[in-house]
């Protein structure tokens, strides 16, 4: 067994922002039966706001494969509850992309060279950032091009990410184990 001092940080980082979104989803929970004892009427649909958007609350800070699967979750409008559909949606435009220097460098890591050196121009604002990565527009020989970076450390935290983030989905979700693991699959490819 694992010492916490032998887990990397960024696991046990990653892992800490899951318990706390899972406590605030119990949370939601309790508050949902507590009305439900009051008023039987009370439906499901406040508590799948509010379970919605502390999810993708968690998902959004992990960005990566956890946000990857909210993407793609969203676009399967009848699998959840229309409430996380509309949520998770929101990972499509929403993530936060990386700061100037650190595509410089994060360029310079994987390429040996700073964006300025391989093109003819480089935009250092992204015009786009997504899940795993974000596009910045270039131009090289007359050609407008988009550049795709990777946010750094996302190939390899993708397997870990999935490791904890699956089993809370299926159960959450009560996604079917061979429907489930397309979506899995695919965002680990």
């Amino acid at each position: 067994m694992k010492t916490l001092d032998k887990i990397p940080t960024g696991k046990i980082e990653r892992a800490s922002k899951l318990v706390k979104t899972g406590a605030k989803i119990g949370g939601n929970y309790a508050k949902y039966f507590g009305k439900k004892i009051i008023n039987p009427e009370t439906t499901k649909d406040e508590l799948n706001e509010d379970n919605a958007a502390d999810i993708y609350d968690g998902l959004k800070s992990l960005k990566g494969s956890a946000l990857k699967v909210a993407q793609m979750l969203s676009m399967e409008k009848n699998l959840l509850p229309n409430a996380y559909v509309e949520k998770f949606s929101l990972s499509q435009f929403s993530v936060p992309p990386l700061s100037a220097p650190l595509v410089r460098k994060t360029f310079k890591k994987y390429l040996g060279k700073f964006p300025e050196e391989v093109f003819d121009s480089f935009e250092k604002d992204s015009i786009n950032a997504a899940s795993i990565g974000q596009v910045h527009k270039a131009t090289k020989d007359g050609k407008t091009l988009a550049v795709k970076i990777q946010y750094p450390g996302v190939a390899q935290s993708i397997s870990s990410d999935l490791a904890i983030v699956k089993p809370i989905a299926i159960r959450m979700f009560n996604l079917q184990g061979k429907d489930s693991d397309k979506y899995f699959m695919e965002v680990e490819h």
